[in-house]
């Protein structure tokens, strides 16, 4: 389904509500890409803001008019109980602060963890990312319950799931540093769970180049921290292709973002496909 995430969401035209923080500079990005998914058919975009949006940031006039815009004392709260309580069929964060959504997240859907998956575009094939929320992944079974909603993820997306484990040091690193052996010992226990549970799963070890050589669908890596730098490094850095981050543990489509990026379109027409419409 890789290549074909924007014939799905073009199908179903999601009302998609999407996080704008005019105070930001990457406001302007904001609305010109929600206005280009609205008019390229993918979905129909609600802005939702602290303010209403001046001339400075909306040049082409068409929040208001041709793209609805709720303006709230409390827009992160507002934003997140339009996902929960459907009055919208899917979330995009935007570029609004995720200090302040994440934890309001976990507190309107009552979950201690998101679990996030980022979703990348590797050679033209999907690639799912986890865990990449800085504070996520930090136990076994946190990273095995992320594994799971991963599997969930990949039948939604219609995407074959090839799993590669990542650690800190080559396989045969043993003994280099305890910090380097308690990583690899913890990969070759995830991979004999995840193996055990039917997963299709591989120990790269450090050796990510390997895993996305082989063709590997899925990376897990040792926590969220690793995992976010990992992002940073291909998306942010290597200008590989992100349609941002399913919170997998929620029963509604929410997509978190990344504020540094240049475009927010592929997570609204990630958020699009995925909506249950």
């Amino acid at each position: 389904m890789a290549l074909s995430l924007h014939k799905v969401a073009s199908r179903k035209k999601a009302r998609v509500a999407i996080g704008l923080d005019t105070s930001q500079e990457s406001a302007e990005k904001v609305i010109n890409s929600a206005l280009f998914a609205k008019r390229e058919g993918y979905i129909e975009p609600v802005l939702v803001s602290g303010n209403d949006v001046g001339p400075e940031i909306d040049k082409a006039k068409v929040v208001g008019t041709e793209m609805p815009l709720v303006v709230e004392q409390n827009p992160e709260t507002v934003f997140i109980r339009m996902i929960r309580d459907g009055a919208v069929d899917a979330g995009v964060r935007g570029n609004m602060s995720s200090k302040k959504v994440i934890p309001l997240l976990r507190s309107e859907f009552l979950v201690d963890n998101l679990c996030r998956v980022s979703v990348l575009e590797v050679a033209n094939r999907l690639v799912l990312l986890a865990p990449v929320g800085i504070e996520e992944g930090e136990t076994m079974n946190e990273l095995v319950a992320i594994s799971e909603n991963c599997e969930e993820l990949a039948s939604k997306l219609e995407m074959p799931l090839n799993v590669a484990v990542l650690s800190g040091g080559r396989l045969d690193d043993y003994g280099r540093s305890p910090k380097v052996d308690k990583l690899l010992s913890e990969s070759k226990a995830l991979t004999s769970s995840l193996a055990a549970l039917g997963f299709k799963v591989t120990n790269y070890g450090i050796e990510i180049e390997r895993a996305l050589a082989d063709g590997v669908t899925m990376l897990i890596a040792p926590d969220g921290i690793f995992g976010n730098l990992i992002f940073r490094s291909m998306v942010l850095i290597g200008g590989i292709e992100s349609y941002g981050a399913v919170a997998t543990a929620l029963p509604r489509v929410y997509i978190d973002t990344s504020r540094a990026k240049g475009s927010f379109l592929l997570p609204m027409i990630l958020a699009g496909a995925l909506s249950r419409q």
